[in-house]
């Protein structure tokens, strides 16, 4: 089917195993792009705490959400088990449409039962890989060759595989699109004018998004209980959501400024209200090893370095350029050295910043990628 023959009406229906659009940054930045371009759009979700849909709302009419599926939380057992239920509800919900819609897909786990069912009907699939499923979950190797051989199958036959860059494939074809991680130019602007002043205090810390144990937030806890034990002038802006004990423990600390799960406008306000940023990655999750962090496309713009734990090989460019800083994962004692070297070297920060600043022309706007590669490209 040649692209010309695939334009559809200004409708697009997007299927996730998440609760609702909000729930997920690039999801919410994608909705507001293409409402910005006069489309409605269609949501069909995995509610996996109750009353989490009603609560996060869009609240557009041009906007609908609906789960499809309940029950299970996020990191559980329970929700590893329902996997597969959630793959024969998108099947089920897939085979069921009608008048040939684009079905933006998010995750293999959504894609692969929307591409069975695109067969009988012909849908367009569009496959968001944000995070390769066959490197998020342990498994048998007998067990991982197959699902590597099912991603690479469903690569191949969808209409559009958008994947954050190709480090973690082995495999390139003319389907794939890189698809950074950026703001949109209508959130960074908003985001400038609401941005707060900076602390008066020797460095200012920041870490957003999910703060678990997964993501930093146990080395995080001890590097801060050092620095108010010490009187260090040092303090941390924290936004997002909390999910682990040692993340709650942090954000009690009295030189941790908790901000809780805010918009994206104002969660971005806070980069240039700070010097670095923490950007932190289990090594024992696999994926983690290939992370490609929105907060790198945030740094990028608003020009606030970051650091970033050395087990993850996709920063190496930034860590060439002299763009970021790098410790081990685990290693507290070489991050709290490293940040009471930056808050004694402003000069540094400014340095890094700089360097920063050569990688804006890699990460267009959001806004802008969606045009190119999902509007221009399908719709």
């Amino acid at each position: 089917m040649g692209r010309a023959d695939c334009k559809r009406t200004n409708n697009i229906i997007f299927i996730a195993p998440l609760s609702a659009f909000r729930k997920r940054t690039r999801l919410a930045k994608l909705v507001e792009t293409l409402l910005s371009h006069d489309f409605s759009v269609l949501f069909f979700g995995w509610e996996r705490e109750e009353g989490e849909l009603d609560a996060m709302r869009w609240g557009d009419a041009r906007v609908s959400e609906h789960a499809i599926l309940k029950g299970g939380g996020y990191v559980s057992r329970k929700a590893r088990m329902m996997y597969p239920l959630w793959m024969f509800s998108v099947f089920w919900k897939v085979i069921r449409l009608r008048d040939r819609p684009t079905v933006y897909c998010l995750g293999w786990e959504t894609a692969f039962p929307a591409l069975l069912a695109s067969f009988f009907n012909n849908v367009q699939v569009v496959f968001d890989d944000a995070d390769r499923f066959s490197m998020i979950f342990g498994m048998p190797s007998s067990l991982l060759g197959v699902l590597q051989y099912l991603e690479k199958w469903t690569s191949r036959r969808v209409n559009l595989h958008l994947v954050p860059s190709f480090s973690r494939y082995d495999w390139r074809h003319e389907k794939m699109r890189v698809f950074r991680n950026s703001p949109t130019e209508a959130t960074f602007n908003a985001a400038r004018l609401m941005a707060p002043a900076r602390l008066n205090v020797d460095l200012v810390i920041y870490v957003n998004g999910w703060v678990g144990d997964s993501r930093g937030a146990p080395v995080f806890l001890e590097v801060m209980r050092r620095f108010h034990r010490d009187e260090r002038n040092i303090i941390m802006h924290v936004a997002g959501r909390v999910d682990s004990s040692e993340g709650r423990e942090l954000v009690e600390l009295p030189n941790v400024i908790f901000h809780g799960e805010v918009s994206q406008d104002l969660a971005l306000s806070l980069y240039p209200a700070c010097d670095v940023v923490l950007t932190f990655y289990d090594p024992k999750v696999r994926i983690n090893r290939l992370a490609e962090s929105n907060k790198w496309g945030d740094c990028i713009f608003f020009n606030t370095p970051f650091i970033v734990n050395q087990e993850v090989n996709t920063a190496a460019d930034f860590l060439k350029a002299g763009a970021a800083w790098s410790v081990l994962y685990s290693d507290v004692d070489a991050l709290e050295e490293l940040l009471i070297q930056l808050a004694g070297a402003p000069q540094s920060i400014n340095g890094a910043a700089h360097s920063l600043s050569e990688f804006k022309s890699a990460y267009p706007p959001f806004n802008v990628q969606v045009e190119q590669l999902l509007i221009g490209e399908i719709l």
